[in-house]
């Protein structure tokens, strides 16, 4: 149920309509994937191989860290409106954005201390869900930042010490470090959360858990 959901959220948001899904775009790790840009005829067609690009991989990794890539989303759509026909400036903004995908660049927000880049990700979630904006006072911001690298933290451990930790059989495993994220949260006192929102942003954390994996086990 979940999944279809997430598959929706990402059909309504992130992928245009019209796309021919048949004929799957480069992506933009490919090492070809440069010179197949360099190779469209005219501005027009350059474009359109970035832009699809940029939305398959903003679909791939959505869950990996769904505040950034919506964000992501969000200025693509932007750009492709404000700008109209002005390929050349278009082509400009969306290197800058698949230079920022790729690590070339800093997408780091402003509300996001220079922490590992592993806890960033679950920061952006922790921080759009309690609506933390310029007016969060600092000791807010502070509070949500502990929640944060503790809630990761635990999720580290587990995952390092239950390697199958997101097997089918281990669905009571899951459970538990669900129920341990949500007294975390809750036991965090963050104004405006009640039981219900340390529920929801448990079961997001834990969704976003699971997509980060490979990086958590790194970590």
């Amino acid at each position: 149920d979940v999944g279809a959901k997430v598959r929706k959220l990402i059909d309504d948001h992130v992928i245009s309509l019209g796309i021919d899904l048949k004929i799957p775009p480069v992506q933009l790790t490919d090492a070809e994937f440069d010179t197949q840009v360099g190779q469209a005829a005219g501005g027009r067609a350059k474009a359109s191989e970035m832009e699809h690009a940029i939305r398959s991989h903003i679909r791939k990794n959505l869950e990996t860290d769904p505040v950034r890539f919506r964000k992501m989303s969000e200025r693509l759509n932007d750009i492709l409106k404000s700008f109209g026909a002005q390929w050349g400036q278009i082509i400009e903004q969306l290197q800058a954005i698949i230079d920022e995908l790729r690590g070339e660049a800093c997408d780091r927000d402003e509300g996001t201390p220079d922490i590992p880049e592993v806890y960033l990700p679950f920061l952006r979630t922790v921080l759009a869900a309690t609506s933390a904006d310029q007016n969060t006072s600092a000791d807010q911001l502070r509070a949500l930042h502990e929640v944060t690298r503790i809630v990761v933290d635990r999720i580290i451990e587990e995952i390092g010490a239950n390697r199958s930790l997101w097997s089918s059989f281990k669905m009571a495993d899951q459970e538990n470090l669900r129920s341990e994220i949500f007294e975390i949260i809750f036991d965090a006192q963050i104004r405006g959360f009640g039981v219900d929102e340390a529920e929801a942003l448990a079961d997001q954390l834990m969704q976003q858990a699971k997509a980060n994996d490979d990086k958590l086990r790194a970590a």
